[in-house]
């Protein structure tokens, strides 16, 4: 029976190991449609609703925290979010050092990463399931309001077997009156007992499930050994509450959980940091391992360089999620806070792509993974998007309004924030007409600039392209045997060309009057 488990387990292992290297090979080739993500709606409700979610399309489908979300833990889920999307990591714990992934790209070769990736597999998970791994919890609350009991059980729990047994053979009195003392003894720790066997099963499974990687990781090989053992054999005792009857019956013979109790305070007492400091060395390598993984996937990335002056630029940068195939590299001329880019060009020419690559790139540096691209010099920053914004008719609220309110945040934080602001806004103020929307965006990109605030700004108003501080940069579209073709290279200087007009007659839509 025991080879019959072992034989199903190790088949469950290379199953998974197979799935997993066929993600591996659709995430390297592009082909991100093939991969299980999540939907939308299985991301925490503060995730999905991140500005930085929905503008850079993070959570779809397709969307970049799916498609390289390795982890299989849930605070190193929830850790690699919140690293990925910039929010502040309230453990001191899973803190990262800015070169952390760096060092573990640099020390382990490719081979090693990937069986490191393997051991945090779990053979019966589902695909996106992320299981608990918890803590040991040092206290000892159950003996602390029972310190008498401490004492007095292991003489009365051995006693009292024997006098029964003495007793049914000798007719002793008192049978009874023992077996009565020991039942209400039961029930007066019964609510704390199963709150202590609640942690011994929590272990027991945390033990069982990350064996491999608690294992692969630890300096300590026979010690690690023993703390498994030992917690996976006080676990399967357990089992035993699920028939109350049974489990009754050995509390009344021999206050059964007591000494099961008492095992776990020996074992935490043994193995209790040793756990504590493997669980958090787990964690924090399971939140890294997407931004490792994107590393490995992709060596011809390079690491970010810090700045000290607040400087933001590239020789060179690509959205991650763009295929090898299709990537075009763009540089990415130097910024200092409170400098403007507006980008200008025709549609589908790779404006809105373009603030998206800076943006990821930015991210990628934040979380300290490599970004693809040359160069890449950046701030300490505090990133903001505008590109994608969304009306609520349940608050009554308009594009236009919900728009204001979004800058009139942004421009407050700006106030208060040590780290220098970096805003992408994709058509700014697209519900109001153009005078207003030329008037209002001038004196918001002003307020921007006194903030110190590096702001990138796509438009087709051209007019906007005339406010005298910006840098002006545009993308265009070439003709080709009479066909529209786009090389999404970045160009300076403002548009010169649109391409509205040959769309709507590509699609069928006449243009009677196109001389006007």
């Amino acid at each position: 029976m025991q080879l019959y488990s072992k034989r199903k387990t190790q088949i469950q292992f290379a199953k998974k190991t197979q799935s997993f290297i066929q993600e591996e090979i659709y995430r390297l080739s592009g082909e991100f449609k093939k991969i299980k993500t999540r939907e939308l709606w299985e991301y925490p409700e503060i995730v999905r609703n991140h500005p930085l979610s929905i503008d850079l399309d993070l959570c779809t489908k397709q969307g970049f925290i799916g498609i390289y979300d390795t982890t299989i833990t849930e605070i190193g889920f929830q850790t690699y979010l919140k690293r990925f999307l910039q929010e502040p990591i309230e453990d001191p714990n899973f803190h990262s050092h800015p070169n952390e992934i760096g060092k573990i790209l640099k020390k382990h070769s490719y081979t090693r990463g990937y069986h490191l990736l393997r051991k945090f597999l779990v053979p019966d998970a589902e695909t996106n399931e992320k299981f608990p791994l918890p803590p040991v919890n040092p206290e000892d609350f159950f003996w602390k309001k029972r310190k008498f009991l401490k004492v007095l059980f292991p003489i009365w729990g051995t006693i009292t077997p024997i006098y029964l047994v003495v007793g049914l053979l000798f007719d002793l009195p008192l049978i009874p009156l023992l077996l009565l003392i020991n039942g209400i003894l039961f029930f007066s720790y019964r609510s704390d007992s199963l709150k202590q066997w609640k942690e011994i099963k929590a272990l027991s499974t945390g033990a069982g499930r990350f064996q491999k990687t608690f294992l692969y990781l630890t300096k300590d090989r026979k010690s690690t050994k023993q703390m498994l053992g030992h917690i996976t054999s006080l676990g399967d005792s357990s089992e035993l509450l699920i028939s109350p009857l049974p489990h009754f019956i050995l509390n009344v013979l021999c206050l059964w959980d007591l000494w099961k109790i008492k095992s776990l305070g020996k074992w935490k007492q043994r193995f209790g940091n040793l756990w504590n400091e493997l669980e958090i060395q787990i964690l924090k390598t399971d939140a890294e391992l997407p931004f490792v993984n994107f590393g490995f996937l992709f060596p011809e990335g390079n690491f970010a360089i810090p700045s000290t002056s607040g400087t933001l630029s590239a020789t060179s940068l690509v959205h991650p999620l763009l295929p090898k195939q299709s990537r075009v590299f763009n540089p990415l001329t130097k910024m200092l806070p409170g400098d403007l880019m507006i980008v200008t060009g025709s549609n589908m020419s790779g404006k809105t792509t373009y603030l998206r690559s800076i943006a990821m790139s930015l991210l990628l540096a934040g979380a300290g993974a490599p970004v693809l691209g040359s160069e890449f010099e950046f701030p300490e920053f505090q990133i903001h998007t505008l590109i994608r914004s969304q009306d609520s008719m349940e608050d009554g609220v308009s594009f236009f309004y919900s728009e204001v309110r979004r800058l009139s945040s942004i421009i407050r934080t700006a106030d208060h924030s040590k780290q220098v602001p970096v805003l992408f806004l994709d058509e700014i103020l697209k519900g109001t007409n153009s005078k207003e929307r030329y008037i209002a965006t001038r004196e918001i990109l002003s307020v921007l600039r006194e903030k110190q605030t590096i702001v990138f700004l796509t438009t087709h108003d051209l007019k906007l392209a005339e406010i005298p501080w910006a840098k002006r940069f545009h993308f265009t579209e070439l003709e080709v045997d009479g066909q529209m073709d786009f090389d999404y290279k970045i160009r300076e200087g403002v548009s010169g060309s649109t391409n509205a007009l040959k769309i709507l007659k590509k699609e069928g839509i006449p243009i009677r009057n196109e001389a006007e």
